[in-house]
């Protein structure tokens, strides 16, 4: 007979374990102050994203870096359609640049961080540029 891989609770109800290892997934880190400059709560997730993807890149990719369609969905949840959208509104900002490299296909992404920070500098002055003037 196999193993029960369910845990009792406080009420007396049980969780199974891959229930629990679900819910307690890695977090992705979400930057709330992107989603203006991004143009929606998909397009910053997918910048969010994006930004920690290429924390830890070679010198030599120059900040280019390359997920699949199905390593995003893993990911972050979205699906490819959000993908399309989010990528879409990025570029659109000047936010995300492609490219498609090889045969076949792979395609690559770097975050434009110089748009982003002065995208992130214009919001705060709006925000707090009364209150911390003085």
């Amino acid at each position: 007979m196999p193993k029960s891989t369910q845990t009792p609770s406080r009420s007396g109800l049980s969780v199974d374990t891959a229930v629990l290892l679900d819910i307690f997934d890695e977090p992705i880190v979400f930057h709330r102050s992107y989603v203006p400059i991004a143009g929606g709560i998909t397009a910053a997730l997918f910048l969010s994203y994006a930004g920690y993807a290429c924390e830890d890149l070679p010198q030599e990719h120059d900040g280019w870096f390359t997920r699949t369609q199905a390593e995003w969905e893993r990911d972050t949840g979205l699906t490819r359609r959000e993908q399309e959208t989010a990528r879409r509104l990025l570029r659109e900002r000047g936010l995300l640049e492609e490219r498609r490299v090889g045969m076949p296909a792979v395609l690559w992404y770097r975050v434009n961080w110089a748009r982003l920070r002065d995208g992130l500098e214009r919001q705060s002055r709006k925000h707090w540029g009364e209150r911390l003037s003085g």
